[in-house]
């Protein structure tokens, strides 16, 4: 009886989150794509656990940054901007790198993507075999940790 009760909840109670979009799929992002070659535009799609994130970031190094309800104006260090926007330059049209699929936690998995004279990156959190994607990656993550991005589900506001 109590084994029967046992394999009824084990099949009635799901061990599993829900299933995340395709890693490879841009977002439509919410925001206007840069065209211009003075503007990128780096977009994280959050999780059930983080906030995402919108991330302007300019050639001269001026960030804007919109998560959740705070819109942050910052100065990134003017080496990473340059370092960020040649790699830009160097990877060529973005939506033509490679795409790869991985899997995610439904809790904690987020997807980030790059957008620059008008196309979008695949997803950058997917490990990739591409020096550009690769670079791409790291530059996004710290130009999010210089522009203010938080991983509080809701930002908290400056005083």
């Amino acid at each position: 009886m109590i084994s029967a009760l046992i394999l009824a909840l084990a099949f009635a109670v799901p061990t599993y989150g829900p299933m995340p979009a395709p890693s490879g799929s841009p977002p439509v992002p919410a925001a206007r794509i840069p065209n211009a070659a003075d503007e990128a535009l780096i977009v994280n799609s959050g999780s059930t656990n983080t906030a995402g994130y919108r991330l302007r970031v300019y050639a001269d190094g001026t960030t804007a940054l919109q998560q959740a309800d705070a819109a942050v104006r910052k100065h990134a260090p003017l080496a990473l901007v340059k370092r960020f926007f040649a790699d830009l330059r160097a990877a060529g049209a973005l939506d033509a790198l490679p795409r790869a699929a991985c899997m995610k936690s439904a809790s904690f998995g987020s997807s980030t993507f790059v957008a620059y004279r008008g196309k979008m990156s695949p997803d950058l959190t997917c490990p990739s075999a591409s020096r550009a994607e690769r670079a791409l990656a790291v530059d996004a993550d710290a130009l999010a940790a210089a522009g203010g991005v938080t991983m509080l589900l809701r930002p908290l506001r400056s005083p």
